[in-house]
């Protein structure tokens, strides 16, 4: 009977040892976050949304890319994708929300980087909240 309740109890803590997923000093992992492009009235410079995962719950405090303390703006979305493609991003997927009263549908890409530490994942990024 003993060795069978330790077998059992074995056999649980190598599952327990397997579940854990954490990542060693230095080893790369996955980060994400949403760009989100948009322009008064459909047309003129694009501004673009970050939602870097650090925003309040229920909250439309997303982030925005700035350029020497002046909110940037870029000719298209694509110019966009290519300022975060040059600072490690990578486009993982998109996906098409209809926002505000005018039932706008406002396109999301979900970008991905590999970083080695937290302190890499803004690297080279400009950010803050104001609107």
């Amino acid at each position: 009977m003993r060795k069978i309740l330790f077998v059992l109890v074995m056999a649980l803590m190598s599952l327990g040892a397997q579940a854990q997923n954490v990542t060693e000093p230095g080893e790369k992992y996955p980060v994400y976050c949403t760009v989100m492009g948009y322009n008064a009235w459909g047309f003129g410079k694009v501004k673009a949304r970050l939602d870097m995962g650090r925003t309040q719950p229920h909250t439309e405090d997303y982030e925005y890319i700035y350029d020497g303390g002046k909110k940037r703006k870029f000719n298209t979305m694509m110019e966009v994708l290519d300022y975060m493609a040059k600072r490690g991003w990578k486009v993982h997927s998109t996906y098409i929300v209809t926002e505000g009263m005018a039932k706008q549908n406002v396109v999301h890409f979900l970008m991905v980087k590999e970083v080695a530490s937290d302190t890499e994942i803004d690297e080279g990024l400009e950010l803050g909240t104001k609107e």
